[in-house]
């Protein structure tokens, strides 16, 4: 009886589901020698394990909750060049599970969309996610081309992209690496894009309500003819972007380009306004042809920015650090919020060495601006027409021509001197005793003769050092 009543309950049991391991090998040694094959044989929760080699080939998810797993993107390859299209295609509602990780993805050409301004195009070189949300990890994504997104295309959806390489690629409109539109909230994590080309957006485009996140990305060497070397916002987005790095990127061709390292343009009405958010983010060595050489800022639009530093940026026309522009009637101010900001070795051939303001009305608190030139005046500052914008409990020294030009409005707190002062501590001669200096003495732990984190000098960068920083923490008197 017994036996009976436990057959009983089994047979009320729901039928288990096992997920399947299927193997591709483009030399025959596999279950499929074609990554779509295994994905069209594959069902929800399966992986598919693809061996290193080349795969001449195009693939579409077709709306599967499956993992697609390359050996590594240094030996297995997805070349898409004979395909008139995307290499990798995400457009059924795919979400997180669906995911794809090892590969090199390239020679894609992109997938058919309609741009809201443009019109018909093709996007997505490499990726196209259209109303999907997958996860992309450890790939590196290269040689692509198209008009929008020359490696990913992401529209209506938030995908996940970690670890990954975006390099090389071109678009001949948005986004050399990356165009996001339309609520594209794609997060990204310790990302690099380097050495990618666009008309507008050499590294990445942020278009029309897109809040995506940017955590510990690298945007070096890209290119873009117009605006936003590195990254370009526009359209009420709102990126998010948090210890990432702008270096070396460049804006060529337009003589009135902006943005070397970053645009951010409402574009008044039509536009803005845009609020994107940059923390603990690095500009260097960006340099652009008109206004803005780390970062241009123009019609309405009002970042914020807290503990950046801004370093050997040049502009061609003003701001080599910062530029925050607007129309002559003051109608769409930019309004940046900028705190705890350091402005060090930028140059401009016209105004604004570190900082250049006009018609707009934004907020610098807690700042240093040391060692900018610009050719003319306002080697620091320069304010044009923006009575209105806030200078508070910040240091502005050591820069030519003039250390600030024009009018604005002092909220007390300031230090302003042709020469820097030093202090006990700041090692590095910025104005400020920070962290930074703690890690410069820390780097140079032990024996350092005639070294500046040996402040006591005694012949040892040690504990009491350590102490003098800390005794005389924030900005020099």
């Amino acid at each position: 009886m017994r036996r009976i009543s436990i057959l009983s309950l089994s047979l009320c049991l729901p039928t288990s589901s096992f997920a399947t391991t299927w193997t591709v090998d483009d030399f025959g040694k596999a279950d499929f020698n074609s990554i779509q094959q295994a994905i069209d044989a594959s069902s929800n929760g399966d992986t598919i394990l693809v061996y290193s080699g080349i795969y001449f080939e195009a693939i579409n998810f077709n709306g599967k909750s499956i993992s697609v797993e390359g050996e590594s993107a240094t030996s297995t390859t997805i070349n898409g060049a004979d395909n008139a299209s995307s290499v990798v295609t995400f457009e059924n509602n795919e979400d997180a599970s669906s995911s794809i990780s090892g590969f090199r993805i390239t020679g894609g050409t992109g997938n058919m969309f309609t741009d809201p301004i443009f019109g018909p195009a093709k996007g997505g070189g490499g990726i196209y996610c259209d109303s999907a949300s997958p996860t992309i990890a450890d790939c590196v994504i290269e040689g692509n081309s198209t008009w929008g997104g020359g490696a990913i295309f992401v529209y209506y959806c938030a995908p996940t992209i970690t670890n990954c390489t975006i390099r090389d690629n071109e678009a001949e409109g948005h986004g050399g690496g990356i165009y996001a539109f339309d609520n594209a909230n794609v997060t990204i994590t310790d990302t690099t894009f380097e050495n990618n080309t666009a008309n507008w957006g050499g590294g990445v485009t942020c278009h029309e309500h897109t809040d995506a996140t940017f955590t510990n990305c690298t945007f070096l060497m890209n290119t873009t003819l117009n605006v936003g070397g590195g990254v370009y916002i526009r359209s009420r987005s709102n990126p998010n972007f948090v210890s990432c790095a702008f270096s070396h990127n460049e804006q060529i061709n337009n003589p009135l380009g902006s943005g070397g390292g970053v645009c951010v343009y409402g574009g008044g009405d039509t536009g803005g306004p845009c609020y994107p958010t940059f923390t603990d983010c690095l500009f260097s060595s960006n340099t652009v042809n008109g206004d803005g050489g780390g970062m241009s800022v123009a019609y309405r639009c009002d970042p914020i920015l807290i503990n950046c530093t801004f370093e050997n940026n040049h502009a061609g026309r003003s701001g080599g650090g910062l530029a925050c522009v607007a129309d002559a009637g003051h109608l769409y101010p930019s309004n940046a919020d900028v705190q705890n900001c350091i402005f060090e070795n930028n140059s401009a051939t016209e105004e604004g060495g570190g900082i250049h303001v006009r018609n707009s009305d934004p907020t610098f608190n807690s700042i240093v601006v040391t060692s900018n030139v610009a050719t003319p005046s306002g080697g620091g500052l320069n304010f044009f027409e923006s009575t209105d914008a806030q200078l508070i409990n910040s240091t502005i020294c050591g820069n030519s021509a003039s250390q600030i030009n024009g009018n604005f409005t002092d909220g007390g707190g300031n230090i302003i001197d042709d020469v820097c002062t030093l202090c006990e501590g700041d090692t590095n001669e910025d104005g400020v005793v920070d962290v930074t200096d703690i890690l410069a003495a820390v780097d140079s732990w032990g024996p350092c003769l005639g070294c500046t984190e040996d402040i006591d000098g005694n012949g040892v960068v040690d504990v009491t050092d350590l102490l003098i920083i800390v005794g005389n923490w924030g900005f020099c008197e």
